[in-house]
């Protein structure tokens, strides 16, 4: 989604992702990666449920159904997340790769 900034409200924030001024044109990657955390997410409550159940762990919410870290369940939840959030990272990365490209061909530049 290409972007041009109308106003800045925070210098600070702002400078840090490479926003200097209103006017600049950017580009906001969207990739849909945060619905496969929230399928990994999903797919582990029935486990995350049995395991609480099992060691006795109270929650108010189903939707903060969790597990210890060392076990079976804690392990593959951490593994799942941790794979949706390696495919994330490098979806964005290769949508920005080829993003740059097409900009670079359209204005003729490196």
């Amino acid at each position: 989604e290409i972007q041009v900034v109308e106003e800045i409200y925070n210098k600070q924030a702002a400078k840090r992702m490479g926003i200097d001024e209103a006017g600049q044109v950017c580009v906001m990657i969207h990739c849909g990666s945060r619905g496969l955390g929230h399928q990994v997410a999903t797919d582990a409550l029935t486990e995350m449920e049995r395991a609480m159940k099992r060691d006795n762990i109270v929650v108010n919410d189903r939707q903060l159904a969790c597990a210890r870290i060392n076990s079976e369940e804690g392990q593959n939840y951490y593994k799942s997340m941790a794979a949706a959030a390696n495919y994330a990272w490098v979806n964005r990365s290769s949508m920005t790769f080829l993003c740059r490209q097409a900009f670079a061909k359209i204005f003729n530049s490196t």
